[in-house]
């Protein structure tokens, strides 16, 4: 029996006032069985893609929500030291100050792990007071009603899923995530997923979630950026997203993170008006 896709309702403001309305809902297509998805799952060692994931027209909406009422920042990494530029001080950079710090990315990235790509940190702007609350967050909380924690748990046989952790990423002609594993020192990811809201991707741009042979280093899987399809695999495991190439013309949106066995940060529930 195919169970209940999880919904969520829910008023949402920011600076714009409303921008969630109590109607709307997320929805996770009903046509998918989360007990056939976890023989799937399983069958690949604990690796899938679910193509029409979310209803049609909820998926629509968030990639129209990330596409034009999303505030951007600008990740990349300086060895292990992690910077999160806001779009507020990216503003403030001139063109050489920008030109550097992507020359120092191509240089590191030649010769140990770098990443660079545009992102929303959605769980930090969910638990902080003073950050702006942007529609995109109900996604965060649709992914952590227990009815979608029970889904899940079901789909990955993870029965100890606490909570769902997110952020949105935008990758651009340029922007990769090189080889790494996901894995964490106390061993709290349980699953990482990624929700893809990728319109009109050609296979040439690159962008791909790409999973390696530990052996041979070949590539043993890769999916290509897509839209309404979630991407689920156990952590630890070697993988990367591949360089958008410098012609690509298109956009890769994405709400990624983990699901995960410690406890939230805090209780989820509605943002305060």
């Amino acid at each position: 029996m195919t169970a209940a896709a999880p919904r969520l309702t829910g008023a949402w403001v920011s600076e714009d006032r409303h921008i969630w309305s109590e109607t709307r809902v997320i929805r996770i297509n009903p046509a998918h069985d989360p007990a056939a998805l976890a023989q799937a799952y399983a069958a690949d060692g604990g690796r899938m893609q679910v193509r029409d994931f979310l209803v049609a027209e909820d998926a629509e909406r968030i990639h129209q929500i990330l596409r034009t009422q999303t505030r951007w920042w600008l990740a990349f990494n300086e060895g292990a030291k992690v910077h999160q530029l806001p779009p507020e001080y990216l503003a403030t950079l001139s063109q050489p100050q920008l030109n550097q710090i992507l020359a120092g990315i191509q240089q590191r990235a030649r010769t140990g792990y770098q990443y660079l790509y545009q992102f929303s940190p959605m769980t930090p702007e969910y638990f902080h007071p003073e950050l702006p609350k942007g529609p995109v967050l109900a996604a965060l909380e649709f992914l952590n009603q227990p009815a979608t924690i029970a889904y899940f748990r079901t789909l990955t046989g993870c029965a100890d899923i606490q909570w769902v952790d997110a952020h949105a990423t935008l990758f651009r002609s340029g922007n990769f995530l090189k080889e790494h594993t996901d894995g964490d020192q106390d061993g709290s990811r349980v699953t990482a997923y990624v929700l893809n809201f990728t319109k009109g991707w050609q296979r040439d741009w690159g962008g791909f979630l790409q999973f390696f042979d530990e052996g041979s280093y070949d590539v043993e899987k890769a999916y290509c950026p897509a839209f309404n399809a979630i991407n689920l695999f156990q952590v630890p495991r070697d993988h990367s997203v591949g360089m958008v190439s410098s012609f690509a013309a298109g956009e890769r949106y994405s709400i990624t993170g983990w699901f995960r066995r410690d406890a939230p940060p805090g209780a989820f529930g509605r943002v305060p008006l």
